[in-house]
């Protein structure tokens, strides 16, 4: 387990749990951005695309996150590290509509065992002082923030299998182009990789 120190007494960090896709997967998913962004409409204003370092699978949003509360997810972490299979990508979609888009993401199968994982990130939020996630889990990745009045078309484009190598406690930092994210600590997932 590693990532950087905690916040200071008294900070507050914005935090969350997130998978992070292998190298693989990483390329399949700037693959299938670079094919969107060909695309007409691809190029459309109001798009900003995510890094590759910025792409994730958030399992549970934690929001302002005490030193404290970030010392015990770090700390019990390595008790959710689990195998999980390679995750099909169902569908490139416009969250939360197209009237009012927001987020460009691939949507993902949600097997048991992501549920499961999903499930068990809830019950440490909470154990760490955190108010119940009123939202149900929809298995996503963010490839995309868009401006009110982004008009983006999303063409069929082959959508990627997707592998992940570690769990990890995020942090958001802002930035004047946009949030960055850290990871403040990571596990090693066993089990499934592409080749």
């Amino acid at each position: 387990m590693s990532g950087p120190a905690a916040p200071a007494a008294g900070e507050r960090a914005r935090c969350f749990l997130a998978l992070l896709p292998d190298s693989a997967s990483r390329d399949a998913l700037l693959r299938c951005r670079r094919a969107l962004e060909a695309s007409r409409g691809g190029a459309a204003r109001g798009v900003r695309w995510l890094d590759a370092a910025s792409l994730h699978v958030t399992l549970r949003f934690l929001g302002d996150s005490t030193r404290a509360q970030v010392e015990f997810l770090k700390h019990m972490l390595p008790a959710l590290a689990r195998p999980l299979p390679v995750l099909d990508a169902r569908r490139c979609a416009i969250w939360p509509n197209r009237a009012r888009p927001r987020l460009l993401v691939l949507e993902l199968d949600a097997p048991g065992a992501l549920l499961a994982l999903a499930r068990e990130s809830e019950e440490l939020a909470r154990k760490a002082g955190f108010e119940p996630e009123p939202r149900t889990f929809r298995a996503h990745l963010t490839l995309a923030r868009l401006r009110p009045g982004c008009a983006l078309q999303i063409p069929a484009v082959p959508f990627p299998s997707l592998a992940f190598e570690s769990l990890s406690l995020m942090q958001r930092e802002h930035q004047a182009n946009g949030a960055r994210y850290q990871p403040l600590a990571s596990v090693a997932l066993p089990g499934a990789r592409h080749g």
